[in-house]
């Protein structure tokens, strides 16, 4: 398992690992990361054998940085082909993030059946470069094919959490449901570290829903850094009153993120394909806010593309206000027929199966 640098690239991976490790319990999973990257502390926790390489990104590099950065790159493929031929693994699935380029390329030259996945709809540099070598390619959205030759793409959509698949099939039945469910509850968060930008607009939004905060449930994620002012914020608006108080939770991080999605009618967050892939699995409705700086805008190809299905409701943060932000949750508020409309079309999104489709292939890859 070739990846690290964010937890978009990491947990889709242990998602694989773990089903892998259900299926057939004789299988022997290694993590390969980089130095420095979150991968050092949560491969560990899930109690995966993991082995480091000193390599970093190219992009947005120039002169000595990018020679610097283009020296590491071949060492580390040096150095995956020696952990490699140590290793002597059946197999080698990358997962798009720069640290997995010289172990998907060390297996490629060794001759190492390779897959790659591609979790946004705007393939990443990595990506793009490595799907002319793999034997397979796993994508998240049927748009990506184009980027990679055809007979090596397989539409899988992204790997999700067991614990999320299985709370997909608990949800099944909300669709179904005619009556409002009370209180309305809105789940906001940014990713693991949170989004100042999102936090903000969100307590400005709520300036503007002041007739209806007695009857919407509020679930926060802030991040570690904005939790202090958050908190704040939110004291200083009375909503920590014994009236409003069980209907808000403000937390740094949510563990049991699935709890929080089976309580949840809208969700606001950014557009990362790991979130969106969660969104749809389990037929949720959801105001998407794009981070402006991610590599190629990636994060509002993503958004685009369910907006375009009226599978989300997408808000550019430049322009993005505390108005904007409330009415666009007002409208959900007030028109369960729209709510449960965008429901429907983000769960006929959704791949619950991915899991099973990528390992039931992928096993099939090997034993050609």
């Amino acid at each position: 398992m070739a990846c690290g640098g964010t937890g978009g690239h990491i947990f889709p991976a242990i998602a694989l690992a773990d089903e892998f490790k259900r299926k057939e319990s004789g299988w022997d999973l290694v993590f390969v990361g980089s130095r420095g990257g979150i991968e050092e502390r949560v491969v560990p926790e899930k109690c995966y054998r993991l082995e480091l390489l000193d390599v970093e990104g190219v992009r947005g590099r120039s002169g000595m940085e990018m020679a610097k950065s283009l020296y590491k790159v071949a060492n580390s493929t040096l150095s995956a082909v020696k952990l490699l031929r140590r290793l002597k693994p059946d197999g080698v699935i990358g997962y798009g993030s720069y640290s997995s380029a010289p172990v998907v390329l060390a297996a490629a030259l060794l001759r190492i059946k390779t897959a790659i996945l591609e979790q946004n709809l705007l393939p990443g540099m990595t990506n793009r470069f490595l799907g002319r070598f793999v034997d397979r390619i796993y994508v998240s959205f049927e748009e990506t094919r184009g980027y990679f030759p055809a007979g090596n793409v397989i539409h899988t959509g992204n790997p999700i959490r067991r614990e999320i698949y299985e709370l997909a099939g608990a949800m099944e039945m909300r669709g179904a449901m005619d009556e409002r469910r009370v209180p309305f509850t809105i789940l906001v968060f940014g990713g693991s570290q949170g989004a100042k930008a999102i936090n903000t607009a969100f307590l400005d939004a709520l300036e503007y829903l002041t007739d209806i905060i007695g009857s919407i449930r509020i679930i926060h994620q802030t991040g570690t850094a904005g939790y202090d002012d958050v908190m704040a914020a939110y004291k200083r608006k009375g909503l920590f009153s014994d009236r409003y108080r069980e209907r808000l939770e403000v937390r740094k991080f949510i563990d049991d993120i699935s709890s929080s999605y089976r309580m949840a009618d809208l969700v606001i967050c950014r557009a990362g394909a790991t979130s969106i892939a969660e969104i749809t699995a389990l037929g949720l409705a959801s105001i998407l806010i794009p981070y402006p700086f991610a590599a190629d805008n990636h994060q509002e190809v993503n958004a685009q593309s369910l907006s375009d299905k009226g599978a989300a409701f997408m808000l550019k943060q430049e322009g993005l206000t505390g108005r904007v932000l409330a009415d666009t949750i007002r409208r959900f508020y007030e028109r369960p027929d729209v709510l449960k409309e965008m429901e429907s079309a983000s769960k006929a999104l959704g791949r619950t199966e991915a899991l099973d489709t990528i390992i039931d292939d992928y096993i099939g890859l090997l034993g050609s």
